[in-house]
């Protein structure tokens, strides 16, 4: 099976692009899209666990902050990560 691609874009790299090769977005942070799907906090009824994001062997539409996909825990995937991230405490952040 040939890479999936969408003729009508082409940012001048074949799969992935080197770390920082665009602008960052308004908080200063680089590459949040198209990575690999991070799983997200959220759990459905089902057992299941969402990712979002998108990944690097996604088609464009999928490269967003609000795309959702849901998984199995036993599933396997090769395309998933997790970012880290540090929630403020609301009384902190006021000081």
């Amino acid at each position: 099976m040939g890479h999936l691609r969408d003729t009508r874009i082409d940012d001048g790299h074949f799969l992935t692009s080197p770390v920082g090769s665009y602008a960052p977005n308004a908080w200063g942070l680089h590459d949040m899209h198209g990575n690999v799907w991070e799983w997200t906090r959220t759990a459905s009824t089902a057992g299941r666990m969402f990712v979002g994001g998108g990944s690097w062997r996604d088609r464009p539409h999928r490269a967003t902050a609000g795309f959702r996909l849901d998984y199995r825990p036993y599933h396997k995937v090769f395309n998933v990560g997790f970012r880290v991230t540090c929630e403020i405490d609301a009384e902190l952040a006021r000081r």
